[in-house]
């Protein structure tokens, strides 16, 4: 009988995965002084800089968000994947750049750090800056 429940579990832990979602610091990107800074432009600037780096860009139709994400990591047991997503501004916040990290599979949250800075959203906001595009900021905490 015992084993019958250890197999049971290991066969449980088996269909049963994990999901954890860790997430760089949000970013607002602003124009540099003395210019303007488009949504179309800083897509644009956006999906080639992270297209150069492996990632897969898509615009979303709806809400305009534009999402690209690359595997870091694709094993048989777990999977992760770094997303950044840079929102359109409105008339009161600058444009947002968030970065996430996707851990999924069978390892389990405890196991997995919950620090995540995305070095290619650092170098995408230097890119920005000496290109004359945009500044980025740290937004700061809510909370």
């Amino acid at each position: 009988m015992t084993k019958l429940k250890t197999l049971l579990f290991l066969s449980l832990a088996l269909v049963a995965g994990c999901t954890n979602v860790t997430s760089d610091a949000a970013r607002s990107v602003y124009p540099v002084t003395g210019s303007s800074l488009n949504t179309e432009a800083l897509f644009s600037a956006a999906s080639d800089f992270f297209g150069e780096r492996s990632y897969r860009c898509d615009r979303e139709r709806e809400g305009g968000i534009l999402r690209c994400y690359r595997k870091l990591r694709d094993l048989y047991i777990h999977q992760t994947r770094a997303e950044v997503m840079v929102l359109p501004d409105d008339e009161v916040h600058a444009h947002t750049l968030y970065a996430n990290r996707w851990d999924e599979g069978l390892i389990p949250g405890e196991l997995i750090s919950k620090e995540y800075t995305n070095p290619d959203v650092l170098a995408f906001c230097e890119h920005l800056k000496a290109q004359a595009l945009g500044e980025c900021r740290l937004q700061p905490e809510s909370g």
